[in-house]
């Protein structure tokens, strides 16, 4: 269980029994959390820029009060950190780091609240950009740094980075989805981010790569998204990213990422994924 602080455990305090259990957890949550995080901010006398790192204690707060919920944790985990997030935003400017620190907490507080890697960063991921669409932030605003939070919260917690990817991706269409965004530059995006981050910490961007790919078919199918073009557009991302490391890691990923993936055509065009594009 992650140590937490005053704001914390005021919200903890608070919300304990009240989330607790799988009927309770689907309703209610985003106005219970939202309302504990008010109250326990407007108890700190200074906010000011430290309002990313109170909304993070906020969350394992939140996360820690409800007990272990099992198959309802990604719901808990997605309305809770929109709680917190417009809690925050009640009392607080409202920021995209702040966005970010909140995931990385719900990372941080996922096993309080029995969630795998996975289910915990796409749920976290599309709570923030959710959260973050409903105190006045864009999506083009945002997934940048909800996608860096959940590498960063990947990190803290010595997560499989391919559970990460997969559902970061899941997170963001989804979430871009639901709040009419672009969802094909928004899912290109983040996997960029995410195959470049991958390389700096030595993980395997193939592996990564395809991951990103599956999570992109499985949401796309749910929230009625173009699966074949949302496929392409996180396979574009990733071939991308990978040859700016290096031609090899480009022509790795070209061949698992593209291809036929869940049942889904995946094609990449353009130049900047050309096997034969001039390369310096």
């Amino acid at each position: 269980m992650s140590i937490i602080g005053r704001v914390g455990a005021g919200v903890r305090d608070s919300l304990t029994g009240v989330l607790r259990g799988t009927g309770q957890v689907a309703e209610g949550a985003i106005d219970s959390v939202r309302d504990a995080t008010v109250n326990a901010l407007r108890s700190t006398r200074t906010i000011g820029g430290e309002a990313g790192h109170l909304a993070q204690d906020a969350i394992i707060g939140v996360l820690q009060a409800t007990g272990n919920v099992g198959g309802a944790a990604g719901t808990l985990i997605r309305d809770s950190v929109i709680g917190v997030i417009e809690g925050t935003g009640q009392v607080a400017t409202a920021t995209t780091t702040m966005l970010h620190d909140v995931v990385v907490g719900a990372i941080r507080g996922s096993s309080d609240a029995g969630a795998e890697l996975g289910t915990a960063a796409q749920s976290a991921v599309e709570g923030a950009i959710r959260g973050g669409a409903s105190v006045g932030l864009t999506a083009e605003e945002s997934v940048v740094q909800v996608t860096r939070g959940a590498i960063d919260g990947t990190r803290e917690i010595g997560g499989a980075f391919t559970a990460a990817a997969q559902g970061t991706v899941s997170g963001v269409i989804a979430a871009v989805a639901g709040t009419g965004g672009d969802v094909m530059t928004a899912a290109r995006d983040t996997t960029r981010q995410l195959v470049s981050s991958a390389a700096s910490v030595g993980e395997d961007v193939v592996q990564v790569s395809v991951a990103a790919v599956r999570g992109s078919i499985q949401t796309a199918r749910d929230v009625g998204v173009d699966a074949e073009q949302a496929a392409s557009a996180v396979a574009t991302g990733a071939i991308e990213a990978a040859y700016d490391i290096s031609d090899a890691a480009g022509d790795a990923v070209r061949d698992a990422a593209t291809g036929t993936i869940e049942g889904v055509r995946v094609v990449v065009r353009g130049e900047s994924v050309d096997r034969n594009r001039p390369r310096q």
